[in-house]
């Protein structure tokens, strides 16, 4: 008992060590959206001597706020609806349907989650913002960002259904369910917790993205809020307190949203990871 509880409260430590180091950038941002720029160049690890909250006001205004948020939101929101759409539909229909073609071609969604996206970047970019002209479009982001994430999502879909028994799709079989009808009525409804979990990783991944969207989207009302940032950094000078209010009003949302699903997170990835 006393070996076990001297054990326990080592890991309580070294997890408590490992959150420090871990919270200590976020309460410098923190700390250092309420001190002019002069005074963060000068003691960015003090604590601010008054509250300067203008620096949320200039964020607001310099980053044209409301409609980064728009635009990062529209992008989020229609790139998550359509990845848990086609990848839950194609997860199932992998875990279900054992043909030669769909292991060869899970196969190579596999292979495709090892390539950067530095691999894809300059074809995509001739592709779509080149021949077919679709820079400064929010549709072209929504449609790449959701292809590319939909490797990873298939394969936690496909482990999460192959630890469905199979059963339940034979007794709805037996009931006249169609196989479709299967998915959308016995399956989806089952898939809660692993939607969640890919939600949650895609949604922070094309929030936070800068690389894909500063490729396309160049005009400012097609700015995402990681675009908007670089508004305060310039050749000769750098506005380093409004930007961290601005860096701290991007992440807002997306925290909250993490905060609301965590609880699903590691259920999802162990129960999608481990074919049951």
């Amino acid at each position: 008992m006393k070996k076990r509880s001297t054990t326990t409260n080592l890991v309580f430590i070294l997890t408590l060590l490992v959150l420090i180091i871990f919270m200590v950038p976020f309460f410098i941002l923190v700390i250092n959206t309420l001190k002019p720029t002069k005074e963060f160049i000068k003691t960015p690890f003090a604590l601010p001597k008054t509250l300067f909250l203008e620096n949320f006001t200039v964020a607001i205004r310099r980053m044209d706020f409301w409609v980064a948020l728009k635009n990062t939101a529209v992008i989020t929101v229609m790139t998550v609806v359509i990845n848990t759409l086609v990848s839950t539909m194609t997860g199932y229909f992998f875990a279900r349907r054992k043909w030669k073609i769909n292991k060869f071609i899970f196969g190579a969604f596999l292979a495709s989650m090892v390539a950067p996206f530095q691999v894809y970047m300059i074809p995509l970019v001739k592709i779509y913002g080149g021949r077919l002209g679709l820079s400064n479009t929010l549709a072209v982001v929504i449609y790449i960002a959701a292809g590319l994430n939909i490797p990873f999502a298939v394969f936690l879909y496909n482990g999460f259904i192959e630890g469905i028994p199979v059963e339940l799709d034979e007794a709805a079989k037996i009931d006249g369910c169609s196989f479709t009808g299967t998915f959308f009525r016995i399956i989806l409804p089952l898939l809660k917790p692993i939607i969640i979990t890919v939600t949650v990783f895609v949604a922070m991944g094309v929030w936070n993205d800068y690389l894909m969207t500063s490729l396309f989207l160049t005009k400012q009302e097609t700015r995402t809020l990681a675009l908007a940032i670089k508004t305060f950094l310039t050749n000769h000078s750098a506005e380093y307190a409004p930007m961290m209010a601005g860096l701290l009003l991007s992440i807002i949302p997306v925290l909250l949203f993490y905060l609301i699903g965590q609880k699903y997170i590691i259920e999802g990835v162990v129960a999608g990871s481990v074919k049951g």
